[in-house]
């Protein structure tokens, strides 16, 4: 297990250009596998029993440049691959978008913006301050288990008075997806939700790639009002004026009552259960791309959904399964916020004008800095900070998918009911913070160890050993 742990953190090596920033990665990488609490900064150095002093190298690391998001999550993604775990479907990756929000009050926190959310729980306030995140997994399966494996994330509203990016939140999502297929080589189904059933997800995602069209093709859920055309029929000859394009207009809502005959009923899975769905299938056309679009008109013991892609030849039970296993990446979001603390940061900019925590309908913020440069330092720290959590769940859910039997070994962690012969994320980092810990009492001959213990008690660590580890 360690062994997959020490190959994955030297395969990230190169992102680095400081030998030091890559030594404070490895600190802060276990100090989060770790620590008892989710407090930011505070609680790695807590964690490890650092000095007091390494919570401003701590600080440094996040805000150094001697990295960045984009070079460290492309040395993970070609890491990953190398495994051969991803799911891939007709020949293409299965990726996974999605959106998340975090409040944060901060009055000098940058990209801090109003946020609205539907929520059944009266618990949660409908408009509060925050950063929206967007975030691309890569779907993997072992066994009956699923995982998201996190590739990328991003802060995707507010940010335009900073560092000037206005590209629309939805758009962003695909341009992750166009990123994978140009660093793997790979086509891909991105999964989605309805908010992104809009023209132009579909037409950012169809346009080519190093050459080649329709690299990327796009399911998701469309809006329950979705309107779609039949083709126009043939016009006589001799007719006068502009061949029509459009034909019958469909309101695909009123299709399950209108045309029951029309539904074809087979036993598929939903999410883990079999069951009879009914499903209709159209190719038609859309007006916001002004092209086909192949709609899946399903019905389920849950109830009713229209799913449309951009692939015309996808398989409608397939294109249910992919739909079923979007629920991964919310199990990720669960995992990164409540299991890992990945939302738990604190980095402001004394440089940024102080706006009010009071969150406003429609409110758009403008946030000013007196030094920009330092401002997208922050931002770019607040990222790296989330990047470096995202690393963390993904490398306990390569740990769980390649070493089940060691992780059950070292565990040590009861359980009232085992709900899958895959362990969680949870039980892995118990078992992986069992190891490290036996580990660092042990001779000081792995990696990991010798850099914790250089960073406890620099005087006494053979500073050599460590530093030639790390080249």
């Amino acid at each position: 297990m360690m062994n997959l742990v020490v190959e994955c953190m030297l395969s990230l090596r190169p992102a680095f250009s400081r030998r030091a920033t890559f030594t404070w990665f490895v600190v802060a990488f276990v100090g989060i596998v770790l620590r008892a609490h989710t407090l930011g900064v505070t609680s790695i150095v807590r964690a490890l029993s650092l000095p007091p002093g390494c919570y401003t190298s701590l600080l440094h690391f996040f805000h150094s440049t001697a990295y960045n998001v984009s070079g460290l999550m492309a040395r993970w993604l070609e890491w990953l691959m190398s495994r051969n775990v991803a799911f891939f479907v007709n020949g293409r990756a299965v990726l996974i978008g999605d959106h998340t929000k975090t409040p944060k009050d901060s009055r000098r926190m940058p990209a801090v913006a109003t946020l609205h959310q539907d929520s059944e729980t009266a618990s949660k306030p409908s408009f509060f301050k925050g950063h929206h995140w967007g975030c691309m997994a890569l779907l993997v399966t072992a066994g009956k288990k699923r995982f998201a494996v996190p590739l990328e994330a991003s802060i995707q509203e507010g940010t335009k008075s900073i560092d000037g990016s206005d590209t629309p939140k939805t758009i962003r999502t695909v341009e992750m997806a166009r990123r994978f297929v140009q660093r793997t080589g790979h086509a891909a189904y991105l999964v989605l939700d309805a908010y992104f059933a809009g023209g132009p997800v579909f037409i950012a995602a169809a346009c080519a790639i190093n050459g080649v069209a329709n690299q990327v093709h796009i399911l998701t859920r469309a809006k329950s009002n979705v309107v779609a055309y039949m083709p126009a029929p043939p016009t006589k000859a001799g007719t006068l004026g502009r061949k029509p394009v459009y034909g019958e207009k469909l309101k695909l809502a009123e299709l399950f009552d209108s045309r029951p005959d029309q539904f074809q009923s087979v036993q598929s899975r939903v999410y883990d259960t079999v069951e009879t769905t009914r499903f209709l299938v159209l190719d038609l056309l859309w007006k916001p791309v002004k092209g086909k679009l192949r709609f899946i008109l399903v019905e389920t013991s849950r109830g009713r959904i229209i799913l449309m892609s951009s692939d015309l030849l996808l398989e409608p039970l397939v294109a249910i399964q992919l739909y079923c296993h979007r629920v991964a990446i919310e199990t990720l979001f669960d995992t990164f916020k409540n299991t890992i603390g990945g939302m738990c940061y604190h980095f402001w900019s004394g440089y940024l004008q102080p706006i009010s925590r009071r969150p406003v309908k429609n409110q758009k913020i403008i946030q000013t800095s007196s030094q920009p440069d330092k401002t997208i330092n922050t931002l770019a720290a607040i990222e790296k900070f989330v990047a470096l959590h995202l690393l963390v769940v993904g490398m306990l859910q390569m740990l769980a998918v390649l070493c089940t039997e060691e992780i059950k070994t070292h565990s040590r962690c009861w359980l009232r009911t085992v709900s899958n012969d895959i362990p969680s994320e949870f039980v892995t980092r118990s078992a992986l913070a069992n190891v490290i810990k036996n580990n660092s009492c042990g001779f000081l001959s792995e990696m990991i160890s010798l850099v914790i213990h250089q960073q406890e008690n620099p005087p006494y660590i053979n500073r050599k050993k460590s530093q030639d580890m790390l080249k």
